[in-house]
């Protein structure tokens, strides 16, 4: 079935029948077209105009059309409360049958050609809203190629034509592209911005700007006008003696510039320096000679018209008029001169929430009410009325960074992993399969429990050697050893930290033993920290300022083949501190790796777990 046919609403139950129609989007029937179809008021082609005069509205209202155009829609189920946005199929697929799901979607991945096209249909939207206040969302079967083809079009895009029954649409793809649609055979949905007075009229922020705009245009032109007469030459230098211009060639030929060579002489130097700003005419003034005697033998007159001390502070007044009344924020033309760091990204986000989401929320609304609903009630959607298509602005919003906190909040249980992988900038498609989760535990397990070390590395086919005899055949390269057989095992699974064994109570104490190695550990996750952050971006770096050194592994992840790398000159002033004690070396090598390969914190009883299972207790004790 056609896609066009979903949307009619010639059947009993439409909108003249008792149905529920948004103020502000409606459906264009063949009774409509002639009443509503290209009627256009004076204010809106002023608007145009001074779209393509003014430099500042065009800036503020391109701001606002490519913000809408970065906004994702989606569909979801309407929360009954309101209190929230609707939730997106995808995030309850599970309690969906597959057919359902299809169905809801079909109407979305076909409207403006997919994403992509449903970007540059939002961005129309919006610039159609805020100048005419209203646009023309319309849906057609390409005669040519017989694909289903979508335009979003401006008032003067669209006319009427055949009495009502056909419409003849201006097509991007040329000037003289044009066709002529039956009403009947296309769908025609009219969006606006109601009229406070009267709610079937369009309305716009330019309908009530047009003395600033006109003010601006003014100022500007008398600007202009002033630079252009400054450089209308250099003025006129009078030296005494006959009147004879300094360059009389100029007026000479078949067609004089003028019948009077010194007219014709002041006409050349002012459009020579006009024609080219590098000319010298630009610099050098017109010498004429005069009769009798000129003071002090020379005299000089400028033409040109001093620029008034009260214009730019009235054309700054005139741009601000216009960002107050533009649906923005002021200081998107105004700039941030007031605003710092601190408060400059709520500025941002109240933007969002003020300006952009409920020009979006009219958007989806009229969506939702003329396009979607009627498909998935042909297509047999129960209930078309508890779905809705809505937007998406998270690619828009700039907050301050909240990973720590999500990486603790995951650690303890209290978020999902999809709350996690959102809040650190990942989707639900980056989470790991099943056959990763049991690969990554099996590692785990080898890595922090000696009972079930030997059957998980079995079942992960890797085979560690022993880290006493490595120790006692070859002291010298003990830590080379150990660091060597580490990697051997995959890095498991970052934030979620090893079980500690039930014997580390009873080794932690407060002893200079314990002092020593937990600053040994410190310093060689300080070097750790120092150089990953050397290999972070700037603005990554900027993230993690306020992150202690020794805690960068826990937000900037560590390859095993940087290890050796890493930690090569780490442990100098601790081997110096405990001479001969090279399986105690092993042992705090290995540790600090699993803490830089697991992202998770240093704690002393971890420390001294570790050296249980290492038999290094009497060590550390």
């Amino acid at each position: 079935m056609a896609w066009w046919k979903l949307h009619k609403r010639d059947k009993p139950g439409a909108p003249g029948a008792g149905g529920a129609v948004l103020a502000s989007a409606a459906i264009i029937t063949r009774a409509q077209v002639r009443s509503v179809v290209g009627r256009k008021q004076e204010w809106q082609a002023q608007g145009w105009d001074f779209y393509r005069s003014v430099s500042e509205l065009k800036s503020g209202v391109r701001w606002a059309a490519n913000g809408c155009s970065r906004a994702r829609l989606y569909i979801g189920r309407i929360d009954p409360d309101g209190s929230s946005s609707p939730t997106p199929v995808d995030a309850q697929a599970e309690d969906l049958s597959p057919e359902l799901v299809a169905s809801l979607l079909a109407p979305l991945e076909d409207l403006g050609g997919g994403q992509l096209g449903q970007s540059e249909m939002l961005r129309r939207f919006s610039v159609h809203l805020d100048i005419p206040g209203e646009s023309y969302l319309l849906g057609f079967d390409d005669p040519t190629s017989g694909e289903r083809r979508w335009l979003v079009c401006s008032p003067s895009e669209i006319t009427s034509t055949g009495g009502g029954d056909t419409i003849r649409v201006q097509l991007p793809d040329s000037q003289s592209a044009r066709i002529e649609l039956p009403i009947d055979k296309c769908t025609l949905i009219r969006l606006w911005r109601p009229d406070d007075e009267y709610a079937y009229l369009p309305d716009s922020p330019l309908n009530g700007l047009q003395d600033p705009l006109r003010e601006l245009q003014g100022l500007t032109a008398h600007v202009l006008a002033t630079v252009d007469s400054r450089l209308q030459g250099a003025g006129l230098g009078l030296i005494s003696d006959d009147v004879t211009p300094a360059s009389p060639q100029q007026s000479d030929g078949a067609n004089p510039i003028h019948s009077d060579p010194v007219t014709a002489a002041l006409i050349e130097a002012a459009s020579a320096s006009l024609r080219n700003r590098d000319s010298a005419a630009a610099l050098v003034p017109l010498l004429l000679r005069v009769p009798g005697s000129v003071e002090d033998k020379f005299k000089w007159f400028s033409f040109a018209t001093e620029l008034d001390e009260q214009v730019l502070p009235l054309r700054e007044a005139a741009i601000k008029r216009l960002a107050i009344g533009l649906d923005m924020p002021p200081e998107v033309l105004t700039g941030l001169a007031d605003t710092n760091h601190w408060n400059a990204w709520i500025i941002s986000d109240d933007s969002i929430k003020l300006h952009l989401e409920p020009k979006l929320g009219l958007i989806c609304d009229a969506l939702t009410s003329q396009y979607f609903r009627a498909a998935w009630e042909a297509l047999g959607v129960p209930d078309p009325e508890a779905w809705a298509c809505w937007y998406d602005t998270s690619d828009l919003k700039q907050r301050p960074n909240r990973a720590p906190e999500a990486a603790e909040a995951h650690a303890r249980g209290a978020i999902s992993d999809a709350a996690y992988l959102r809040e650190i900038g990942f989707s639900s498609e980056d989470m790991p399969d099943e056959d990763e989760q049991r690969r990554r535990l099996l590692v785990q397990l080898a890595t922090t429990n000696p009972q079930l070390a030997p059957a998980a590395l079995e079942a992960l086919g890797v085979r560690l050697p022993d880290i006493g005899q490595a120790a006692a055949t070859d002291a010298a390269r003990a830590p080379v050893e150990i660091s060597r057989a580490a990697p051997a095992v995959e890095a498991p699974a970052r934030n979620e930290p090893p079980a500690l064994p039930v014997t580390a109570s009873a080794v932690l104490d407060d002893g200079w033993r314990m002092n020593c190695l937990d600053l040994a550990v410190r310093r060689a996750l300080a070097r750790a920290g120092n150089w990953l952050l050397s290999r972070s971006g700037r603005a990554r770096r900027g993230e993690l300022s306020h992150v202690p050194v020794h805690q960068v592994h826990m937000h900037v992840s560590a390859d095993q083949a940087d290890l050796d790398g890493i930690l090569g000159d780490a442990y100098r002033e601790f081997h110096a501190a405990t001479p001969g004690e090279e399986l105690l070396h092993a042992a705090v090598d290995l540790y600090v790796r699993r803490l830089l390969l697991t992202g998770i914190a240093h704690e002393r009883g971890l420390l001294a777990g570790h050296l249980t299972t290492t038999d290094c207790d009497r060590a550390a004790a």
